[in-house]
């Protein structure tokens, strides 16, 4: 009488541990990109939320010296560093700087170049705020006037005020990486 045989398992074959290591492989790209995406998301998100507060911290400086000083107030506070306007620093501000060489900073940080007067943003993460390719930002508190028809007294009126804007390399650009038109911050003048 045959006794039946029991087969027992033996490993994978090298078949099926070639495409367990494909598969992981393919896992593991598409989470490493998931991950870079949001790293610069978050950066994005981090850098939008700083210039939110140094508008409003510009709205309230703007105000005060309206009220005091007038245009010659708002001229001087034009050259000023925005980063003196927050209660707290964020983290990843490097401090004031005289013309550096932006590839001796770390990446992912602010500084304040006092040559230019302008405060300018390393970004850490490739392709953060454009398509394809990293750039740096760089923003400016720039003073403004605008005119207004005259009135009916004959007196003409203007505004001016203060923007924070975003500087290109080649042009001057007003700043719309919060998602909406720069907030200007007037004041009243005669003329």
């Amino acid at each position: 009488m045959k006794t039946p045989r029991v087969r027992t398992q033996g490993g994978a074959t090298r078949l099926e541990l070639a495409v367990a290591t494909i598969l992981a492989a393919l896992l593991a790209g598409v989470l490493l990109n998931c991950i870079t995406s949001y790293e610069a998301e978050s950066e994005r998100v981090a850098a939008k939320q700083l210039l939110g507060s140094l508008r409003t911290a510009l709205a309230v400086q703007s105000a005060g010296i309206i009220s005091t000083t007038g245009e010659p107030g708002l001229l001087a506070l034009a050259q000023q560093n925005p980063m003196t306007w927050l209660q707290d620093r964020p983290k990843n501000y490097l401090g004031e700087y005289y013309a550096p060489k932006n590839e001796a900073l770390p990446k992912g940080n602010w500084y304040f170049d006092r040559s230019r007067h302008a405060l300018v943003y390393l970004p850490s993460a490739e392709k953060t705020f454009s398509s394809g390719i990293q750039k740096i930002l760089i923003f400016k508190v720039e003073f403004i006037g605008v005119s207004a028809p005259a009135r009916a007294d004959r007196q003409a009126r203007g505004t001016s005020g203060l923007v924070l804007t975003e500087l290109n390399e080649q042009a001057v650009a007003f700043n719309n990486i919060a998602g909406s038109l720069p907030r200007l911050h007037f004041s009243e003048k005669k003329q």
